[in-house]
């Protein structure tokens, strides 16, 4: 892990890493899809379902966690603790992914949805061996997808990416090789992804 005691890299690394946190990167990202692919009424059901459903509460078990000190912070920096979050995380994603069954018109989002609860059984199995950087699988996950929409802002995106990653490694939250795995998983979901929609 890189060790760095200036205080005005390691404010800036915090802000890249909170603005880059997968819980509020999803939020983000999922509005931006679902009103993307779907009419606006089933966009905002969904929507707020996964924000409701999944985010809020991961959110929220995250919170308590660390305020009763079985995680250390809030981003589960702690490679055994995350056995108790994943499970949670990708339980809800994937009751949030069936429920769109309902919503013919969804099948994009769902099956986007599907691959995203995938890549989090990955970095969990890799987790036994490994802390993969879910700040790296998500943003280079995203990044993959916004370049499949749109290769310019794409590119912004792979930038972010890049930087989120760094910021956690400036922070000491995450070695290079943990860094490397989760961008590597991140990509290769995106990969699958553009098979998918391209």
């Amino acid at each position: 892990m890189l060790r760095t005691t200036n205080a005005t890299l390691l404010r800036l690394a915090a802000w890249v890493s909170g603005l880059g946190h997968p819980l509020l990167t999803a939020v983000v990202f999922v509005v931006i899809m679902t009103f993307y692919l779907l009419d606006a009424r089933t966009a905002t059901w969904i929507a707020g379902g996964v924000v409701i459903g999944v985010i809020l509460p991961i959110a929220l078990w995250n919170y308590r966690q660390t305020r009763t000190g079985a995680y250390s912070n809030f981003d589960v920096s702690v490679r055994e603790q995350r056995r108790s979050f994943y499970p949670r995380l990708i339980g809800l994603l994937a009751t949030a992914t069936a429920l769109t069954v309902v919503l013919p018109t969804a099948a994009a989002l769902r099956n986007g949805m599907g691959l995203v609860c995938l890549m989090l059984v990955a970095c969990f199995a890799v987790n036994f061996y490994l802390k993969v950087s879910l700040h790296a699988a998500w943003s280079f996950f995203l990044a993959s997808a916004v370049y499949l929409m749109h290769p310019g802002w794409g590119i912004v995106a792979l930038s972010a990416a890049g930087l989120i990653a760094a910021s956690r490694l400036v922070l000491g939250r995450h070695t290079v090789a943990e860094l490397v795995v989760g961008a590597a998983i991140g990509l290769a979901t995106g990969g699958v992804l553009s098979r998918m929609f391209g």
